[in-house]
């Protein structure tokens, strides 16, 4: 495995422990400086990582898991 490699596989895990940290947390107030951290990241590299491999800004990702859970309790 390259150091290419290596780097990919360790951003994915970064961002996957935000991404559980999120789910665990949605109620909260989420602020990116906050969620960065978790990932080790300064804000703006997390926001430029988190967008390249998600395909979506972190902002838009909370808004969105939002969106999904309210859509799942008004259909209950």
């Amino acid at each position: 495995m390259n150091i290419q490699e290596k780097s990919r596989r360790e951003y994915y895990a970064r961002i996957n422990r935000v991404m559980d940290y999120i789910d665990q947390h949605l109620e909260q107030t989420l602020e990116l400086k906050d969620i960065a951290a978790i990932a080790h990241f300064s804000p703006f590299h997390f926001h430029r990582i988190f967008t390249f491999l998600i395909g979506e800004t972190p902002i838009d990702y909370i808004q969105r898991l939002r969106v999904e859970k309210a859509a799942i309790k008004l259909q209950q």
